[in-house]
Order: C-alpha cells, then sequence, then structure tokens
C-alpha cells in the first residue's frame, strides 16, 4: 500500500508561509529571469494561466489583484526538506519522488483507518510546515499518483483520496484520461489514442503482450500498476547524481564574449561548489550557448565539451576549461539569452584515477582552498571570496524584482516578528 503526499501549489505556498496576509490571496511565481507564471495558488488560478508572460500579469498587479515573486530555490529546497523530515514520521520508507511529492510506504497498515491516518499526516504537515497537502493512498505508486489529482482537484474529498474505499474503482478509472497517468507523455498518449485506448481503464483493460510489445516493460508495468499489482517499488534512497547541471537566463540580451564568460564563469562556480557539497568530481564539462526562442529568424545554439584528466571539483580548473569552451562557442553577431554549464561522468571525490600525463599539481593543497573558500562564502555571504573571472559588477544577472527573502538558510533575511499592541494599550516609557 502507498500514498502519494503532493504539496498544493508549493511554491506559491511557500511564499505564503511567510507571507501570512498573503494566505487567501492570488499568488504567484515567476520562472527565472521573471519570464513567465510557474506556479499559483488556488485564487490566483481563475486570474491567471500557468506560463503567462510577466507583461500580461502587470495590469493585474498593478491593480493588487495578484501578488507576484520570483523564484527563490533555496527557500524551496529548504522547505520541501522540512517536508519530507515531517512525512519521515509516518513511515519508515519515504521517497522523494520531487521537490513537492513523496511516497509513503504504508505496508502493514489496517486499511481502514487509512483515510484518517492521511488526515493526520495532512494535518501534521500543515502545522509543522505551514504547506498545504494532498494525499492520494493506493495499493500501487500509479495509482496513488492518481488518487493524490482527485484529492487535490475535488474539495469535496478534503484533501485526502483512499482509493480502496471506493465502490466501483473501475469508475474511477474510466473518468480519468490516459494522460493523467503516470508516466505517460503526450507522444504515449498519441500513440495510446491510435490504439483506442484513450482512458485509464482502457490501459488497464488492455492486452498485456500487446502492451509490451508496443511499449515496452515500462509501459507494461504501467498497465499492471492500473490493475493493482505494484510494480514500481519503493526507492527511498535516491539515484546516485549522474550529471550536475547550473544554468539561468541572462537578464537581458548579451552580445559581448566578456559579458558571456562572466556568466559561464558564475556558473562553473555555482558548479563546483555542488560538486564539492556533493563530494563528487567531474571528468567531462560541458558549455551550451543559445538565442531566445522567441527571434526565429535570429537564432544560434551551441555546445561545446571537454573531457578533465584527472576528474577535479576544483573551481579555478573548472573555470580554466569552461571559459575555454565559452570561446569555441561563442559566435559575434547573435543577442545571447541563455548559458548552461554541465558537468557529467561524475565519481566519488576519494575514487579519483590519477594520470601520468596530466600536470602535477599539488592535491592537497589545492583542496584546503577549495574548503577555505566554501567556509568563507558560507559563513559570510555567498561569493564573499571569488575567482575574478566572474566580474565584479556584472550587468547579464537575471532579473528578480519581486524576489521574497530566504526566510529559513539566511541569518540577515530571518522572518522578523512584530508583537501586537491594542492602540488602548499605553506606551511604557
Amino acid at each position: 500500500m502507498f500514498a502519494l503526499v503532493d504539496c498544493n501549489a508549493f511554491f506559491a505556498s511557500c511564499e505564503q508561509v511567510f507571507r501570512p496576509d498573503l494566505k487567501h490571496q492570488p499568488v504567484v511565481v515567476l520562472s527565472n529571469n521573471d519570464g513567465c507564471v510557474i506556479a499559483r495558488s488556488a485564487t490566483a488560478k481563475p486570474l491567471v494561466a500557468m506560463q503567462a508572460p510577466l507583461p500580461s500579469l502587470l495590469p493585474l498587479i498593478r491593480q493588487g489583484k495578484i501578488h507576484p515573486f520570483s523564484a527563490n530555490p533555496v527557500l524551496y529546497k529548504d522547505m520541501s526538506r522540512r517536508v519530507i523530515q515531517t512525512l519521515q514520521q509516518f513511515s519508515a520508507g519515504v521517497e522523494q519522488y520531487s521537490i513537492d511529492e513523496a511516497f509513503l510506504n504504508l505496508k502493514g497498515f489496517d486499511p481502514t483507518t487509512l483515510a484518517d491516518y492521511g488526515q493526520t499526516i495532512r494535518h501534521t504537515v500543515q502545522r509543522w510546515t505551514g504547506i498545504p497537502v494532498s494525499v492520494g493512498i493506493a495499493p500501487t505508486k500509479t495509482l496513488a499518483k492518481l488518487a493524490a489529482q482527485a484529492a487535490k482537484g475535488h474539495p469535496e474529498h478534503q484533501g485526502v483520496f483512499d482509493l480502496n474505499h471506493l465502490p466501483d474503482p473501475d469508475a474511477f478509472l474510466a473518468s480519468q484520461a490516459v494522460g493523467q497517468v503516470w508516466g505517460i507523455g503526450p507522444n504515449l498518449q498519441a500513440k495510446l489514442k491510435a490504439m483506442a485506448i484513450t482512458t485509464a481503464l482502457q490501459l488497464k483493460q488492455a492486452n498485456p503482450a500487446q502492451i509490451k510489445q508496443r511499449f515496452g516493460l515500462q509501459g507494461l508495468r504501467t498497465a499492471l500498476e492500473l490493475a493493482g499489482t505494484p510494480c514500481f517499488p519503493l526507492q527511498p534512497i535516491a539515484a546516485p547524481v549522474t550529471m550536475r547541471i547550473v544554468s539561468r537566463s541572462f537578464g537581458h540580451p548579451v552580445t559581448s564574449l566578456t559579458e558571456i564568460k562572466e556568466a559561464v564563469a558564475t556558473y562553473t562556480s555555482r558548479c563546483a561548489e555542488k560538486l564539492r557539497a556533493d563530494g563528487l568530481v567531474t571528468g567531462q564539462l560541458t558549455v551550451t550557448l543559445r538565442t531566445s526562442y522567441y527571434t526565429p529568424d535570429h537564432q544560434y545554439a551551441a555546445a561545446r565539451s571537454a573531457p578533465l584528466e584527472p576528474s577535479t571539483q576544483d573551481t579555478g580548473q573548472l573555470i580554466h576549461t569552461a571559459l575555454e569552451l565559452a570561446t569555441q562557442a561563442f559566435t559575434p553577431g547573435y543577442d545571447y539569452l541563455k548559458a548552461k554549464v554541465i558537468a557529467t561522468h561524475l565519481t566519488p571525490a576519494d575514487q579519483v584515477q590519477g594520470s601520468l600525463l596530466a600536470p602535477v599539481v599539488d592535491r592537497a593543497k589545492r583542496d584546503r582552498l577549495m574548503a577555505t573558500l566554501d567556509h568563507l562564502n558560507r559563513r559570510l555571504h555567498p561569493d564573499a571570496v571569488k575567482f575574478a573571472a566572474l566580474g565584479l559588477n556584472p550587468t547579464w544577472t537575471p532579473r528578480a524584482e519581486y524576489f521574497s527573502q530566504r526566510y529559513t538558510t539566511h541569518w540577515q533575511e530571518l522572518a522578523t516578528v512584530t508583537p501586537w499592541r491594542s492602540p488602548e494599550t499605553p506606551v511604557t516609557p
């Protein structure tokens, strides 16, 4: 038995936790560079469409009808951690599926009490973290995903939908479009439609041999899960990290190689910090550049890669390689909108294979330097100490006009509380 716990409008809910005055107000969260809407509170959904660009929202913002926030990934990641820690009080097996979703193993629980248990989970997460969640309960992970969608989309379920209590589960599956099933995207949905399979029930009842032949073992497992046969086990241990990507859009179109290099150096520095935090080194670095998708008559994209021997997590070495790749990828005459740094071929830092042909480097000394760099930047503020290649006054940084505070991770941005005082209460000198 599984439960899928899904945070409601997670990014918007994180902002509302620290702005209780906006608890019931329309709140939207914007994508990187304040591009478009990526999250909406329940009260914002009738007013704003997902992916709506910021310029289309400006009249509503000026009228005070919606409250925008720039994406605040540091806050969202920490709030996600708090939600997961809370869920671990309810099950020995918790698999974090995404930043706002987690599966719980409910094997051995009394089936007649699961709906009440789901309500306990909801109320506890709300009380401990301030984040509202929906809970779907079912015999398989695929069914639990459908149940969670029903819990979120239908207020009559009060946030918990237990598929086991339905008198006719097939009627529920018949009401679910096959595109709503976990793992079925637009391409697969179109192929299923060509086979006259348009609902979850029809996929459940389809010929298993035919499904396996057309869609492989993964497709067969999905169909079996809809029939109540668990095929996707819980994975409480996170899968090994296979790559690290740092990517941002620029605040304005960039045309000069100098600014491109500053951006790439900055992203590379962030990537190196993540590698060290994970205890990993990279054996290959890739840098990509591209123009805007919305200028079809003047588009350009390029990617350049280089092997690293030996593998490294050293910011200085990575920046040196990244700048060479950025120079190779850059072509004058284009308005660049985005750069990306990708570290692949990752291995644990304590398993680095040396190279007889590599330059001699005092590895212990460089490691102490990187540890000191990370310590100072954590203790003071990001980029308190940085490589000169990152630039002193960058102009290409992404827009974040509606950025909130990182309330839970930065001392200077902790939420403050002002004690309430009745107007009739005399002021004590």
